[in-house]
């Protein structure tokens, strides 16, 4: 994973501070490592199903209040064969939330479209 990628669980963070819960006595409550609780809040380690509901029963909630999905990643990788035969390379790697990606198709097929409309 790279760095600046990390999207954090807000949802999560804000109900346990809202609750009063600091990360060292909260994580303890979930059997779980201070670090480790740090590594899933920060968005830096996917969070598990199981996990999410040990932290809903810990806080008295709904699994649905604080459960955010992990964000998607998507690879883009270009290898076109320019006219002089050689190879023009690039891949982009995003990591972002769902909502995000789906936006981005949109846009994405809106350009296709007018592309594949001025081409002869």
């Amino acid at each position: 994973m790279s760095k600046g990628l990390f999207i954090p669980k807000e949802k999560l963070r804000a109900m346990r501070t809202s609750k009063g819960f600091k990360q060292t006595p909260f994580a303890e409550m979930v059997a779980m490592d201070q670090s480790q609780y740090s590594r899933r809040e920060s968005g830096k380690v996917p969070v598990s199903e199981e996990e999410w509901e040990r932290f809903a029963k810990v806080l008295h909630v709904n699994k649905e209040e604080i459960y955010e999905s992990e964000p998607r990643v998507i690879n883009i990788v270009n290898n076109s064969d320019n006219k002089d035969n050689s190879i023009n390379a690039f891949e982009i790697s995003i990591k972002a939330p769902h909502h995000l990606f789906e936006d981005l198709n949109k846009k994405i097929d809106f350009l296709i479209t007018k592309f594949d409309q001025t081409r002869p």
